[in-house]
């Protein structure tokens, strides 16, 4: 008698949460030594792309779901830092760099060997189900 065939399981929020965590614990751990929380890293990256305050302030309320005041506060940190100062600063863009660096490296280790076709059929299920969540909270 053969066991039966293990089967896949399906993409449900069970399974992005878990796998989120996964690869936020490891994330974290590689912010720790920057002194940088994760919130924080997505605002430097908003102000090393160029952004203004108030672009930068936008995309951390449309990224993190946090509202407008938080984000001023995430931009206020990083201004306390030496990061920002209206633009990024010398010391911010090599922070910038060097977490890019480390995530595009950490990128290549958890999916550089994923055939191509499997990226993208699972991105495209992630883009559905960020842009039905986003309905979700602009009907609250």
């Amino acid at each position: 008698m053969t066991a039966p065939a293990a089967t896949a399981p399906l993409l449900d929020g069970q399974l992005i949460g878990i796998t989120y965590h996964a690869v936020a614990a490891v994330r974290d751990r590689m912010l720790a030594d920057s002194g940088l929380t994760f919130h924080r890293s997505v605002a430097l990256k908003a102000v090393a792309e160029g952004l203004d305050r108030a672009g930068a302030a936008e995309r951390l309320t449309a990224t993190l779901k946090i509202e407008e005041p938080e984000a001023n506060a995430l931009l206020d940190e990083i201004t306390s830092a030496g990061l920002f100062d209206g633009a990024v600063t010398e010391r911010g863009a090599t922070l910038q760099r060097s977490f890019t660096d480390a995530v595009t490296a950490l990128a290549e280790r958890l999916y550089g060997d994923l055939p191509d076709a499997d990226r993208e059929v699972t991105a495209r299920a992630l883009a559905h189900v960020t842009a039905r969540a986003n309905v979700e909270l602009a009907a609250r």
